[in-house]
This record gives structure tokens, C-alpha cells and sequence, in this order.
């Protein structure tokens, strides 16, 4: 299994685009099964099923007011917000190579990221959702309980024929600025959305910065898969930044 460290992309749709075909590659067998690792740009992640909502062209203009483009991303779940206190990680699989069904994937990416954050002595994070979090699911990873806790990751998945991808969103610090965005976003939507709930490492007493958990992620993906890190190759990089426009929505006139 491969191990890519691009390290943090100029802009979003870059970002976006990258993850697009990482995923392109693996599904052609052009790439092998690849653990990537990358620094957040900032931005609002939105959902196929979120442009269709009542309310998001006012959710697209509040969010471009506070400086955060919105994308609409390939996974599962719902509208995400990331910034430089944040980073993504996906775990990419030739179909045929993932003989794992959804909640397997899901239990793997868990234990990839809870491996990871006991390396840097974060013990109390644990599988389970948080009442009215952002991008709500069972498989989030959270500080506290149900009722009154924190979202520390959220895990989505992409699945065709060819490929399947499960990854999401660490937050390691910015949560407060994070849960402003949101909370406009969501309540422009009229979708529940507990501010409190968007937690972070910080918030949980841990001083660990964005690098140091990615070290650590990365660390674990070694440990586990064997994972050897390999260089983004130029091709990829010209082609995400061709392709980046992609996936922008434009603020509403």
C-alpha cells in the first residue's frame, strides 16, 4: 500500500480535485491501494443531495461572506467546514481488494484514526455520534457522550464498482470559527446543528498540532498496512490543478 504526504494544496478545488484522481487511479489500476494524508485548505464541503435543499443558495452566500468557498464533494453524509486547523485522510482500495462491506470500512477507518490519537495520548476519544453534529454518523469519532459531547472526526465513504474510499475530516484546532460556519450554513438549510458539537483535539486539553496527528495517522498507516510513503507525481498535481474549477459552486448572484 502506498502513502502519500502531498502536504497542503494551494487552493480547495486542487484539493478536490487530487482526491478525485487518487481515486480515478486506484479504480484503473494504475495506482495501488493508497493511504493519503493531506492538510485542510479552507472551505465548506458539501454534499450532492445539499445543493438540492431549500435554503442553500442563502447557505452558499453566507459562507462565501465569512471567506469559505463552497465544493461539493464525492463522499457521503453532509456539509463539512475545514480550515488550516484541520486535515483529511482517505483509505483508497481497488474494489476487488476491498472485501470489506460498509461498516467494516468504517470500523477500519475508526481504528485507524483512534490508533493514531493514542499515540499522542488522546485516550477519551471514542466511536459514536453527537446529538445534532455536522455530517451526523454512528461511525464519528467523538469526545463525551451522546447528549453533550464533541465531534472530534467525521468518516465518510465513496463506493463504485471499481474503487471505494473511506476517509474524512480530523479537527485538531479553529473549532470556534469552524461552528460559527456551520451553524450559518445549517440554519440557512434549516437542519438542526448544536454548535457545541464541533469539537476538537484542543478542546480536549491536547496541545498536539496539525503536522503531529498527521505524523502520527501516518505512523499507524505504517504499522498496519505497511504503507510506504511515495511521492505525488507532477502529472497528478498539473492535472488536479486543470481540473479544479470542477467542483466550486459559485456564490448566488
Amino acid at each position: 500500500m502506498d502513502l502519500l504526504l502531498p502536504g497542503r494544496f494551494e487552493d480547495p478545488g486542487t484539493a478536490y480535485a487530487y482526491g478525485r484522481l487518487l481515486f480515478e487511479e486506484v479504480a484503473a489500476g494504475v495506482r495501488p491501494a493508497t493511504v493519503s494524508i493531506t492538510p485542510s485548505v479552507r472551505h465548506v464541503g458539501v454534499t450532492r443531495r445539499d445543493t438540492l435543499r431549500v435554503g442553500f443558495g442563502e447557505a452558499v452566500r453566507a459562507a462565501h461572506e465569512d471567506g469559505y468557498p463552497v465544493l461539493v464533494r464525492g463522499a457521503g453524509g453532509g456539509t463539512i467546514a475545514a480550515s488550516e486547523g484541520t486535515f483529511g485522510f482517505s483509505i483508497v482500495r481497488p474494489a476487488e481488494d476491498a472485501r470489506r462491506g460498509i461498516r467494516e470500512r468504517y470500523d477500519e477507518a475508526a481504528a485507524l484514526v483512534l490508533g493514531a490519537l493514542s499515540r499522542l495520548g488522546v485516550e477519551e476519544a471514542e466511536v459514536g455520534e453527537v446529538r445534532d453534529e455536522f455530517c451526523p454518523g454512528d461511525h464519528s469519532i467523538r469526545a463525551g457522550g451522546f447528549e453533550n459531547g464533541m465531534k472530534l472526526v467525521g468518516i465518510a465513504q465513496r463506493v463504485t464498482r471499481r474503487a471505494t474510499s473511506v476517509g474524512g475530516i480530523v479537527l485538531v484546532w479553529g473549532e470556534e470559527d469552524l461552528a460559527r460556519i456551520l451553524s450559518r450554513f445549517y440554519g440557512a438549510m434549516n437542519l438542526p446543528m448544536r454548535t457545541g458539537s464541533v469539537g476538537s483535539l484542543r478542546r480536549t486539553g491536547s496541545k498536539v498540532e496539525v503536522e503531529d496527528v498527521i505524523t502520527a495517522l501516518a505512523g499507524e498507516a505504517k504499522l498496519r498496512y505497511g504503507a510506504e510513503p511515495v511521492p505525488l507525481d507532477e502529472g497528478t498535481l498539473r492535472r488536479a490543478g486543470e481540473n479544479r474549477a470542477e467542483y466550486l459552486v459559485p456564490p448566488p448572484p
